[in-house]
């Protein structure tokens, strides 16, 4: 007996793309990540609001866990829910820090995350450096892109590939006069073309020094920004804001800091920060700000919530865990999927920004090894009944595979050629 080559090849394709796609789908159809939680700190209130987010409703709480109605809770969250308050004519708001302004408030909010998968993601030397004062007043995709080399910055035509050697030399040479030591170690741009405006490059040189790099009319802009970090940076975002209250956020391997426009780096009060694990969400006001932190290498680890004054020192502290009834319905969506999938294909991570080719075992094997048994009495109940011919290949399989085995079976079964 000789195995069927190209059938083999099929059943083993099928199995690997049903890892994926039953475990996806059953948990959409579960709906097993349908639940968030989100803290809000209220300069009225002085406390946290908390907003829990279901499959078909939104719940305001306190921090003591009482319901509050949708209105309650926001007419005292003004810097988030600014045009609502506006619409019931609740400003202006006194508050024991100032007066709060509709105006105040609509444009006083910013917003900044770190993920593991941004990161820890694996950094290329290219960047679209725009002309910050262009001509119109929209930005325009530059006709070269810039890669950053171990002594020199080079530019590069995107039509042909070829090198602009001038451009190159003079944006080297300006950054050797600016004190630039290379190789730089980490440079972050906003590469987005629907942005109000731009600033250019931030880059970390060889010295742990900060520069910012842009392209004012054809002509290279450095500043030093008079900044040293003596941490390893891993990560740095750019993101414009007509607010102008910071640059963007510097991740290091303890540490989270805002690049702010008047006052140099400004550290996030952050406890046993792991840049491997940790989820962080910065919401800041001129009044409080609220930093938000979650482990996601914790099963049901709680969400951590801070709220800093102006200065950014700690004056409120809460934590909140999912709600059992949450925390019992996703055991039950695990034991129905082990059920289904002794294994499972994962192709995204909050680990990592690439797609993973990562197979990872059922989380309750008790269940796994059911459904195993399940599948095999479904082969031999279908073989006899549809009077087939067992497959030792087949059965072999559904040792392993389970559900996916089976289904594979049906469709490529018997794996094997003539004598």
């Amino acid at each position: 007996m000789k195995i069927d080559i190209s059938k083999t090849a099929c059943f083993l394709l099928c199995v690997i793309s049903l890892s994926w796609f039953i475990p996806h789908f059953y948990n959409k159809a579960m709906k097993a990540d349908r639940f968030q939680i989100s803290g809000f700190f209220s300069p009225v209130l002085k406390e946290f609001i908390m907003l829990e987010i279901g499959i078909d409703n939104m719940v305001y709480k306190d921090e003591n866990d009482n319901v509050m109605s949708a209105f309650a809770a926001q007419k005292n969250l003004p810097f988030i829910f600014a045009g609502n308050i506006e619409k019931w004519g609740g400003f202006p708001i006194e508050t024991d820090d100032g007066l709060i302004t509709y105006e105040f408030a609509a444009n006083s909010l910013r917003t900044a995350k770190a993920i593991p998968s941004d990161v820890l993601a694996q950094k290329l030397p290219l960047h679209i450096l725009y002309e910050s004062a262009p001509l119109g007043i929209s930005l325009e995709i530059p006709p070269d892109i810039l890669s950053i080399k171990a002594d020199r910055l080079v530019f590069i035509n995107c039509a042909n590939g070829t090198v602009n050697e001038e451009k190159s030399k003079s944006f080297t040479e300006a950054l050797n006069s600016a004190g630039v030591i290379f190789p730089i170690q980490n440079a972050a741009v906003n590469p987005s073309i629907l942005k109000p405006f731009d600033e250019g490059m931030f880059f970390i040189d060889s010295a742990n020094r900060l520069f910012q790099l842009k392209i004012t009319e054809g002509s290279p802009f450095i500043k030093d920004m008079n900044i040293s970090i003596n941490e390893k940076v891993l990560y740095m975002e750019v993101d414009e804001n007509f607010k102008k209250i910071f640059y963007g956020i510097i991740v290091t391997e303890n540490s989270i800091y805002l690049n702010m426009y008047e006052s140099g780096l400004q550290k996030l009060p952050l406890t046993d920060y792991n840049p491997k694990t940790d989820v962080i969400t910065g919401r800041f006001t001129p009044f409080y700000q609220t930093i938000t932190k979650r482990d996601l290498s914790v099963v049901n680890s709680p969400m951590q919530f801070a709220a800093a004054d102006k200065n950014f020192d700690i004056v409120r502290k809460h934590e909140r865990y999912l709600p059992q009834s949450i925390i019992k319905k996703r055991d039950y969506i695990a034991y129905g999927l082990s059920f289904l999938a002794p294994f499972y294909l994962t192709q995204f991570s909050y680990y990592s920004n690439e797609v993973l080719f990562k197979i990872a075992p059922a989380p309750h094997l008790i269940f796994a090894f059911l459904g195993i048994v399940f599948a095999q009495i479904l082969y031999f109940c279908i073989a006899f009944g549809t009077k087939r011919k067992l497959d030792p290949f087949a059965i072999f399989a559904i040792c392993f595979t389970g559900f996916f085995g089976l289904i594979a079976s049906l469709i490529f079964s018997p794996i094997k050629g003539r004598s």
